[in-house]
């Protein structure tokens, strides 16, 4: 984030001059968003806000749950701005332990966004840039392209859409600040749009997943570097999965359809904070370890063929993106590379993929 008023004014055009380009150079002209959704998420042209609250008091102290009124006003690029009444609160569990900003839930009335963005969007999700450091916004990025990703893919996955925020402290006791942010689709949302319900079993049996859906999804975890979820079960005392939502329409059909979210400590992403699991053979997220299952090795030539062919567009999400670095365009194009070429070449796949399935 940047801070002090003038600092944020120019940090804001600078921003505002890549959502002028992102539009163009990442949808051709258009900005209608991936899997033709509707309102919020059916865009990918960064929106605009100012997000009014006792920001000081909301992150005082660094823990989820704690909550205040605000007011978030839309338009802001225009001479016609709009207001919402908002009522913010944090979230989040290991982020809180190591950023500066917390992870944030926005609740709004049903009957004022009608006409607005939110419309369809009571409840909304903003995951902010952990820390003021500039490698903490292109961490951010990074994380909003790999949902993007997944849904390029084909698969069902959570709505985002880029957000140029102003925070302003209604107290007058924290400065002013400028950040990137992005919305993320609501859980039971979600669920409801893809025509179904966010369930919540304590355990999930492997044959209960969609079988192709699941197969692409541990070829898609693995492409990102990401061994922080769990397709059978939850963290201790919370219900499954880990990292993983599971929609359906009753937990005890089969097809349940995993919907991956929290992509942050991944390889791809990077941020300094992640770190594998202790007992994991690997040093560093950087290091891929493949997490699918046995179960699905009979599918994975199909899912294979599948990504290959989506190569390209998947590169180009990344290269193409106005908001990341050179220097992070060079680095996900690497390690994307090395990850097609374990999907390239037979041997390796069979060593790195077929031999470490659970």
């Amino acid at each position: 984030m940047i801070s002090a008023p003038g600092m944020a004014e120019r940090a804001q055009q600078r921003l505002r001059s890549a959502a002028l380009l992102i539009a163009v150079v990442s949808t051709g002209g258009h900005t209608t968003g991936a899997c033709g959704d509707a309102g919020l998420f059916g865009s990918s042209e960064p929106l605009e806000i100012r997000i009014e609250a006792p920001w000081r008091q909301l992150t005082r102290r660094m823990e989820a749950g704690r909550s205040a009124a605000g007011k978030l006003i839309y338009g802001t690029a225009s001479s016609e701005e709009s207001s919402l009444e908002v009522s913010i609160s944090t979230r989040g569990t290991s982020r809180l332990e190591v950023c500066d900003f917390p992870l944030l839930t926005l609740e709004m009335r049903a009957e004022e966004i009608v006409d607005s963005p939110f419309a369809g969007q009571r409840v909304v999700h903003l995951t902010t840039q952990c820390r003021r450091e500039p490698g903490f916004r292109d961490n951010l990025v990074l994380e909003y392209l790999s949902y993007q990703a997944y849904r390029l893919l084909g698969e069902p996955g959570l709505g985002v859409r880029m957000a140029l925020v102003d925070y302003l402290d209604t107290e007058g006791k924290r400065s002013a600040e400028s950040a990137l942010a992005f919305f993320l689709e609501d859980l039971d949302l979600a669920a409801a749009r893809l025509g179904g319900v966010r369930l919540e079993p304590e355990t999930v049996p492997v044959d209960a997943w969609a079988p192709e859906t699941l197969a692409l999804l541990g070829l898609f975890q693995f492409m990102l570097g990401n061994t922080d979820w769990s397709a059978h079960r939850g963290p201790p005392g919370e219900p499954c999965c880990h990292n993983l939502a599971v929609f359906g329409p009753t937990a005890a059909e089969p097809d349940l359809t995993p919907v991956p979210f929290d992509l942050d400590s991944t390889g791809l992403v990077d941020p300094p904070y992640a770190a594998p699991v202790e007992s994991l053979p690997i040093d560093s997220v950087r290091q891929r370890l493949y997490r699918g299952f046995c179960a699905s090795n009979s599918l994975l030539p199909a899912a294979v063929a599948r990504i290959q062919a989506t190569r390209a567009d998947l590169v180009a999400l990344f290269e193409n993106d106005p908001f990341l670095d050179s220097s992070s365009k060079k680095r996900a194009r690497k390690y994307l590379d090395s990850y097609f070429d374990v999907l390239d070449d037979p041997k390796k796949l069979k060593k790195r993929v077929l031999g470490y399935c659970r």
